[in-house]
């Protein structure tokens, strides 16, 4: 899949007029879209219990971002579906995420903590959620989510791609603004890829933290570390500086 191909499905008219219904007639593509490979029985591609706001800035919290996961081929438990915890995401909260998963840069959520928090029943509440190809999952970045081991013998691809309004803040750190996809003020919009693609988020990331990105380099860092305890420390986690950490802002839950 290239770089135009997922330009045109982030932009495809039938996506964004469903988006517009939720968000309203003023559209913005969020900086953080993902192409993923979800390599069988591999930890760093099975991402574990969280709320999409865990990974941005506070001041998101009040921003409806949703979500288009999509399969690029046909998603089922065995290969690594996503995972949703139903009503989730009805009390407003954000919940206190952890950092970070085993050996990965993955926030994460316990099910004691999301059962205190977002008042849910982890023994009835889970939703496994198979997608066919050609399909996609619609979810907003409150609902805690994660996606199952993968199984198969075989990659499963897919991509998430976001959305909000343009005048409210991504909540991306300042790191990257969002992508203006659709204006009520002007229906000929002309969206500027270039600007868009032209500052690389991974290296915005890297930069945040006081460190340059070698090409070669496979750790991923980013703001979010700062976010939350971090419980289990690797090697992702070591790029990170006391100093650079001090100067990030703590989290505590709100109601949103």
């Amino acid at each position: 899949m290239t770089i135009y191909a997922i330009q045109e499905l982030w932009t495809n008219e039938r996506l964004l007029n469903a988006v517009e219904q939720l968000i309203g007639p003023d559209i913005a593509g969020h900086p953080v879209w993902n192409l993923r490979t979800k390599t069988p029985k591999n930890e760093a591609t099975t991402v574990p219990w969280h709320q999409d706001v865990g990974y941005l800035d506070n001041n998101s919290y009040e921003v409806l971002q949703p979500t288009a996961w999509i399969p690029l081929l046909d998603s089922n438990e065995n290969n690594g579906c996503m995972q949703l915890v139903k009503g989730g995401h009805k009390t407003g909260r954000v919940a206190e995420h952890e950092c970070c998963a085993g050996n990965t840069w993955y926030t994460m959520l316990t099910e004691e903590e999301m059962e205190k928090t977002l008042e849910v029943n982890m023994a009835e509440d889970i939703v496994s959620c198979p997608v066919s190809y050609g399909g996609m999952l619609l979810l907003n970045n409150m609902i805690p989510h994660r996606s199952l081991n993968n199984y198969s013998d075989a990659i499963r691809w897919s991509l998430d791609l976001r959305w909000q309004t343009p005048h409210k803040s991504c909540g991306f750190y300042g790191l990257k603004e969002g992508l203006l996809m659709r204006s009520s003020k002007d229906p000929n919009v002309q969206i500027d890829w270039d600007t868009f693609l032209g500052l690389n988020r991974t290296k915005e990331q890297h930069k945040s933290v006081g460190k340059e990105m070698d090409d070669f380099d496979t750790t991923i860092v980013g703001p979010w570390m700062k976010k939350w305890k971090i419980v289990h420390h690797n090697r992702h986690t070591k790029n990170i500086s006391e100093e650079t950490l001090s100067s990030w802002h703590n989290h505590r839950p709100i109601k949103a």
